[in-house]
């Protein structure tokens, strides 16, 4: 039974929470005419406004350090690797106050959003054009590695699957991040750790968003006008204005003047000439040899042996590569590029080293890649299936697929699965390496035919989940066929050492 000492001593603890309680109500109804035009509750007094909030101190805990751990590593490589890592930086403290102003703001309308947005755009955009303007730079892998997976901090104008989107953009930068690993790994560690803290930059972000933002991007629905909250935390000069679209890219310059030569009318004119001449000389009859000089016996190198040692032996004239390469090669060399939607079949044909998207609409569409050159194609959406044929040095990333990716007659040709795809057929193709995603490690069927060099690369799981390592195991080459019970059995033959 309860006595009356515990009784007394609950009442006790009522009276002060009362008390308590009123004080604060007290204090909230004496800060509101001091704060002017606010009414919600919400200080805005102080810049300061929102940053002691559990969704910002969370936001700063996680990516802060993941930011910071990125950009030292970045200006140990230095250069534009260094540069671009500054945008970033720049990047995660605009999405800090864009937070900040979420936390204190009702949800802004959509004529509000672009100019909240706008810092951020501005930074993701400089950070693509950073790379697009270092093509020839060796890290140009770094670069394309930050631009593919630097749209995941655009997660806070995705709705409602924020988390998916963000992975996505993850899985991005991962074959590009695949490339640096695979080129300076035995030369530079500090490129591993590079490309290990951008991809935990983007995982812890992924965590942060499916722990707060779930479905998007949380407004406070009791909160400030948009106005009033980027005003207080940015300055009274700041104003919240719809950023102007970028719109489409300038045009390209004019192509440059024709080169005149001495084609046309004057070869025409001179053809003629020439022309009437040689009939004058035909003419002659026997005269013609005339004007022809007499040639003394000592002259003459097949009867005189001092002059055919004095000459030496006769050089061959090499054959240019115009002359030995096959009109098929010629014609092919000769064709422009070329990427048009035919019927559902997308054709890409004839590209050097550029980076191409196609946006699949329907799961029919196939894509049929085929004479390019260190071309980089990204397939985005589910469509039926892809075929790259007669490529070297090509990359192809793609999201999922119905029926099966062919790789035939390439060389040294990269392919990366982001999802799903049931079967990978290589035929007659020195050099290939699949990328595949978790989803696809052990649902994916992969035929060989005539193919050498060919590395699987699949997700593996660590103890230590900061880890995103890669296992990749080669497909076997060499086989051992014996004859056993009136029947061929083939092994893979295997070296013991």
């Amino acid at each position: 039974m309860t006595t009356s000492t515990d009784l007394q001593s609950l009442l006790r603890r009522i009276e002060k929470a009362t008390t308590r309680l009123e004080e604060l109500a007290t204090k909230r109804a004496e800060a509101a005419p001091a704060g002017g035009s606010s009414t919600s509750g919400v200080d805005l007094s102080t810049s300061n406004a929102g940053a002691d909030n559990k969704v910002v101190l969370e936001y700063e805990a996680v990516v802060q350090p993941q930011i910071a751990k990125f950009v030292s590593y970045s200006d140990k490589i230095g250069g534009v690797v260094s540069e671009q890592a500054r945008l970033v930086e720049a990047l995660y403290h605009a999405q800090r106050s864009f937070i900040r102003i979420a936390t204190l703001t009702k949800k802004p309308t959509m004529d509000q959003l672009p100019g909240l947005l706008g810092p951020q755009q501005s930074a993701i955009q400089q950070i693509i054009a950073l790379r697009d303007a270092n093509r020839p730079s060796e890290y140009f892998d770094n670069l394309s590695t930050i631009a593919e997976g630097i749209a995941a901090f655009g997660w806070v104008a995705v709705e409602p699957t924020p988390v998916p989107y963000i992975n996505d953009m993850k899985d991005s930068a991962q074959f590009y991040a695949n490339r640096v690993l695979k080129k300076w790994r035995e030369k530079d560690e500090n490129q591993v750790e590079w490309v290990k803290a951008f991809l935990s930059t983007l995982r812890e972000l992924s965590a942060y968003v499916k722990l707060f933002h779930t479905t998007g991007l949380v407004w406070n629905p009791k909160g400030e006008d948009v106005e009033v909250a980027a005003r207080a935390i940015n300055g009274e000069t700041a104003a919240v204005a719809p950023v102007r679209s970028a719109g489409a890219p300038p045009p390209p310059p004019p192509p440059p003047p024709p080169v005149y030569t001495d084609s046309g009318e004057t070869d025409s004119s001179a053809g003629a000439t020439t022309r009437g001449a040689l009939f004058a000389d035909l003419n002659k009859g026997g005269d013609i040899t005339s004007g022809l000089r007499k040639v003394e016996k000592t002259q003459m190198t097949h009867k005189n042996p001092a002059l055919r040692a004095a000459a030496g032996p006769v050089k061959e004239v090499p054959h240019s590569a115009s002359t030995t390469a096959t009109p098929q090669q010629t014609q092919s060399k000769q064709r422009p590029p070329r990427m048009e939607l035919q019927g559902s079949k997308w054709e890409v044909e004839n590209y050097g080293t550029e980076h191409l998207t196609i946006e699949a609409t329907e799961t029919k569409q196939t894509v049929y890649m085929f004479n390019c050159t260190g071309t980089t194609l990204e397939i985005r959406g589910k469509l039926n299936g892809v075929a790259i044929d007669n490529c070297q040095k090509c990359g192809v990333v793609f999201d999922s697929l119905v029926a099966q990716c062919e790789i035939v007659n390439c060389k040294s040709v990269q392919v990366q699965a982001r999802e799903t795809v049931p079967a990978i057929q290589i035929d007659r193709t020195d050099g290939a390496q699949v990328f595949l995603s978790e989803a696809a490690r052990d649902n994916t069927q992969i035929t060989t035919a005539k193919a050498s060099e060919v590395n699987i690369s699949y997700p593996y799981e660590t103890l230590n989940p900061e880890d995103d390592n890669f296992v990749e195991q080669p497909i076997p080459e060499q086989f051992q066929t014996v004859v056993k019970n009136g029947k061929l059995v083939t092994t893979v033959l295997e070296h013991s050492s």
